[in-house]
């Protein structure tokens, strides 16, 4: 029997999330869609009931797939699982605790076939545990470019603002290790380095939730300094394997420079730069020609002196941030 592809597979990667699966679930299939479309929900071993709804779920909605883990494999190796079963021209991403805003599909599907760009790009809302909405208008004009570089900055984390053609998920290092934090930015950065063209929207069509339940709202800032080593390995594989230009990597090592010298300043403790863990750091930033001397260096004195490490965050962020880190402290 040959069974009619669909135009768009959406995802959604579920680990405890009881609460908000519903809403999740609700926005999407309520959408008014002229063309067709599937969810693939992968539950990674949820201990909660997120599984049980999602079969009640299914037997009144056929469109959605439901595929379990039998064990925690991490999000990132969760949505390559969706990747691999899906069957649409074009795939999406949702997180669980997310919703799309009505006549999403219809926009952004209308809008690929009117450019055949390999991927869309669009603003989104962020609303808070009150209802507090805040529009994140970062992209203030339409574009349509083969240019990388030049809209490199909307693909450093984020899976779930951009729809992308199913072709170029096929085949990719990003969902080979699994991992809970930064796994935003290796999934985009592939994706924008196999695009030809890319197309940006002024269009909200998510809204992004600031659930404080979430795992990446509790992880400690030693979690994440350990995993940027796994991140930094992942990207050099990345980068090399679509021979990205030197500006290109420059500028994904400044990003993870920024949050890295965030993390330094909030950990609870500072541990000497003999730390083994922070020697591993540096040794990753190594494998890539882009970071000198006096980079790797910066970063060690900021992993052995906080005060620096504060100096740093200063120059990066601000002041907002340091009195915040120091107030918290202060507190503990």
């Amino acid at each position: 029997m040959n069974v009619t592809k669909p135009n768009i597979s959406i995802i959604i990667t579920v680990y405890n999330v009881e609460k908000f699966l519903v809403r999740c679930l609700d926005s999407i299939f309520s959408q008014q869609f002229s063309g067709s479309f599937e969810v693939i929900a992968v539950d990674d071993a949820s201990v909660d009931n997120s599984l049980n709804i999602l079969k009640e779920y299914q037997e009144k909605e056929a469109r959605l797939i439901i595929v379990e883990h039998k064990f925690n494999k991490k999000v990132s190796i969760a949505r390559e699982t969706g990747m691999k079963v899906s069957r649409g021209e074009y795939i999406m991403h949702i997180d669980s605790d997310d919703w799309l805003l009505s006549n999403a599909l219809e926009k952004l599907y209308k809008k690929c076939i009117e450019t055949d760009a390999d991927v869309i790009v669009f603003n989104y809302i962020k609303e808070n545990n009150f209802g507090i909405r805040t529009y994140v208008n970062s992209i203030n004009k339409e574009l349509i470019t083969t240019n990388k570089l030049q809209v490199q900055k909307y693909f450093y984390s984020t899976p779930w603002n951009k729809i992308v053609k199913k072709k170029l998920t096929e085949n990719m290092i990003c969902g080979e290790v699994g991992i809970n934090m930064t796994e935003d930015l290796l999934y985009a950065t592939e994706i924008l380095l196999k695009a030809e063209k890319i197309c940006l929207i002024t269009e909200s069509c998510y809204v992004y939730f600031e659930n404080i339940e979430s795992l990446t709202s509790n992880i400690k800032p030693v979690q994440l300094l350990e995993i940027q080593k796994i991140i930094l390995q992942q990207i050099k594989l990345i980068t090399l394997k679509y021979d990205a230009p030197s500006p290109f990597i420059n500028n994904i090592l400044s990003y993870l420079e920024k949050g890295i010298y965030l993390a330094i300043s909030q950990s609870i403790f500072f541990i000497n730069s003999e730390n083994k863990q922070n020697n591993d750091l540096i040794n990753a930033f190594r494998l890539f020609p882009e970071m000198t001397d006096k980079r790797l260096n910066k970063l060690s004195m900021a992993m052995s002196n906080k005060y620096y490490s504060f100096f740093q965050v200063f120059l990066r962020f601000g002041i907002k941030p340091v009195l915040g880190i120091i107030l918290r402290r202060i507190r503990k």
